[in-house]
């Protein structure tokens, strides 16, 4: 556990020394500050020009918010890493003790603790929708793992930055499950249920069921357990 703690203060030092996954960490911050002015002005000026409001999707927004800084902080691991494979560096630390899944926990595990952490401060002070704790809480872990499983998707498909950043891009398809909950009827909805964001969704449609919680963590697992063995076979090969 030393050495993966060392090998996770080695990771933030380079991220100190690059401005682009730099600017990633406090972007949650500014993505939800800006959430929780630009929203509700807006959605004033459509009720006092259209009466129309947006009061029905702002839980919609408090997803995006949930579901967004985790994978920012998915992207920047996932970049990290690459960076480690293209210098060769990431070869070098599987014949030291921080090889393996205490390589993972150093660049993947404990930056998704921070992950968590911020996803429900964010939730929590920038959220407009008026979410209970529970909702927070859930919707944070469940979010928080999929972008675990961002992470590992990235690394283990992509052969280096360039590659890794045309599909981070990609990785917002992710999101698709929480936009399904709120525009497509059910039962056809259910067709995104293999994508964690979906029960997320229906977490901020307060529907915090305990079925939708089990459900949410078993598809995270599953998306993990898959291109974590992925990633694996491709150090290995």
């Amino acid at each position: 556990m030393r050495q993966t703690v060392k090998l996770f203060q080695i990771g933030i030092r380079q991220i100190t020394r690059d401005g682009m996954l730099l600017v990633l960490l406090p972007a949650p911050f500014l993505i939800g500050l800006i959430f929780k002015l630009a929203i509700p002005f807006a959605n004033q000026i459509l009720e006092d020009m259209l009466s129309f409001s947006l009061i029905p999707w702002y839980g919609l927004v408090d997803g995006l918010l949930i579901c967004l800084t985790p994978m920012l902080m998915a992207m920047v691991s996932a970049f990290l890493l690459l960076e480690e494979r293209d210098e060769g560096i990431g070869a070098f630390y599987q014949i030291t003790p921080t090889e393996g899944y205490a390589y993972l926990m150093a660049r993947i595990g404990f930056p998704m603790v921070y992950s968590l952490l911020v996803t429900g401060f964010a939730a929590a002070v920038f959220n407009i929708s008026g979410l209970s704790i529970g909702a927070i809480v859930c919707s944070s872990f469940i979010s928080t793992l999929m972008g675990s499983a961002l992470a590992m998707m990235i690394v283990s498909i992509a052969g280096n930055r360039v590659e890794g950043l045309a599909i981070s891009k990609l990785a917002g398809v992710s999101l698709l499950g929480l936009v399904t909950v709120w525009f497509i009827p059910a039962p056809y909805a259910l067709l995104a249920a293999f994508l964690p964001s979906f029960w997320i969704g229906k977490m901020m449609m307060k529907d915090i069921s305990l079925f939708s919680i089990i459900m949410g963590l078993l598809f995270c697992l599953l998306w993990i357990v898959i291109f974590t063995r992925k990633f694996q076979k491709r150090i290995y090969k």
